[in-house]
């Protein structure tokens, strides 16, 4: 049973790591779906569904949904538009609500169910979608005091993982607790390597004072962790040692060669080969080096990987930086795209059905978005100049008094998807 379930994990894992243009006869989605917060915090957060069609101009956003609760931090979606029929899960920090969406009628979203985390896990983070419908999620804490002496998180203890079924039916969970470390470890993003019953997490922190700079590799099969692997320094353009390019190991990408490459957060791109041995490897390979870099981390985020091009997200930079990883021992950058001041680069989602992207931002920009275009040939990245306006082209502005469930002012967002689905 394992065996089918895992080759087509394998399949569908080559597929997205190919993504390109969109099919023959068909266009851009027409939707973006966003997870949003009332700025002020005074009313209700809320989903809300924006048509980017040329004719929508004037009225883009066709829907929103409240969720009930003020000040609850909208955090992630999945990376990825779900297969139809799926429901989609999303996270919001602060309340601890994961919220599975049926997105069936683009139009008229609907929230199907909303889950807390299973005790003793706490802030619910990220999720990676298998290709037999279920989920995997990490959290970041578990209850009780963080392992760390003078840590005094609460609760702090280190996260886990679980797998749930596509309709939200927990399955079984794990402890990331590992021996022998000086730091809690906040499971953060996922990479599977079906083939290999395989799986990997990062470390990284989000309220947390502390962290540990490992990633870890998991056996699917048996939910077991078989490997914590703390990164190495990283290093400079001139080889010297730069240890905060290792800070929190944010996004881990499998490669077609079977590695699998991850971004930290402090900008150095590491390696994790030989992951289905006893004596897996891991190397730093490249540094992005911010001129803040003596200072704090370069916010190095969340990728998308187009063919051999690693789109980077860049907060400290205000850009976003593109890297050719057909070599994944040796990135390369071939381009990058700068953005305003006030906006710091940091979620990136594809559009399955076109070459367009979505950006958020963090610590800066939450206000709007972008929408941009990418040639899959060149890993060039521009505005989308049909959104937006002249002045700020491929900007989608969330500072607005109105919205379809109320005055209630101002919003920010940090994560969205396309909607490929048509009425």
């Amino acid at each position: 049973m394992w065996m089918k379930v895992l080759a087509a994990i394998a399949a569908v894992s080559a597929a997205s790591a190919t993504k390109a243009a969109a099919p023959k006869g068909e266009g851009p989605s027409p939707y973006l779906f966003v997870f949003a917060s009332d700025q002020d915090n005074k009313s209700e957060d809320f989903f809300l569904v924006v048509d980017l069609r040329r004719g929508a101009k004037a009225k883009p956003v066709v829907a929103t949904v409240p969720v009930g609760v003020k000040e609850s931090m909208p955090h992630h979606l999945e990376y990825d538009t779900p297969p139809k029929g799926s429901l989609l899960f999303a996270n919001s920090h602060h309340s601890e609500d994961t919220y599975l969406l049926d997105l069936a009628n683009p139009r008229a979203p609907r929230i199907a169910k909303r889950l807390k985390p299973p005790a003793p896990y706490r802030f619910t983070h990220d999720f990676k979608r298998l290709a037999n419908g279920n989920m995997l999620v990490g959290f970041l804490r578990s209850e009780g005091p963080s392992p760390e002496e003078g840590d005094d998180t609460l609760p702090g203890g280190h996260g886990g993982i679980a797998e749930y079924t596509g309709d939200g039916r927990l399955l079984r969970t794990a402890s990331a607790a590992a021996g022998g470390l000086p730091h809690p470890v906040r499971p953060y993003a996922f990479a599977v390597l079906p083939g290999q019953d395989r799986f990997v997490t990062t470390s990284a922190g989000m309220m947390e004072k502390s962290s540990a700079d490992v990633v870890q590799i998991w056996r699917y099969s048996d939910f077991r962790l078989l490997h914590t692997l703390p990164l190495p320094p990283g290093r400079k353009a001139d080889g010297s040692e730069w240890p905060k390019a290792a800070a929190a190991p944010f996004a881990p990408r499998v490669m077609p060669d079977g590695s699998v490459l991850v971004n930290a957060y402090g900008c150095g791109f590491y390696r994790l080969t030989d992951v289905a041995s006893d004596r897996p490897k891991v190397a730093n390979v490249y540094s992005i080096q911010t001129p803040s870099a003596k200072e704090r981390n370069g916010a190095c985020s969340i990728p998308f990987v187009l063919g051999p091009h690693w789109l980077m997200p860049v907060g400290r930079e205000n850009a976003v930086v593109t890297l050719d990883v057909s070599d994944p021992s040796n990135p390369r950058e071939t381009s990058r795209l700068a953005f305003p001041k006030d906006f710091a680069p940091h979620w990136l989602s594809k559009d399955p059905r076109s070459n367009r992207l979505v950006l958020g931002a963090e610590l800066g920009g939450e206000q709007g978005m972008y929408v941009l275009l990418v040639d899959p040939k060149t890993g060039r990245v521009r505005m989308d100049p049909s959104i937006g306006s002249p002045e700020r082209p491929g900007y989608l502005d969330f500072a607005r008094e109105s919205w379809p469930h109320g005055k209630t002012g101002p919003a920010w967002a940090h994560a969205a998807l396309f909607l490929p689905l048509t009425e």
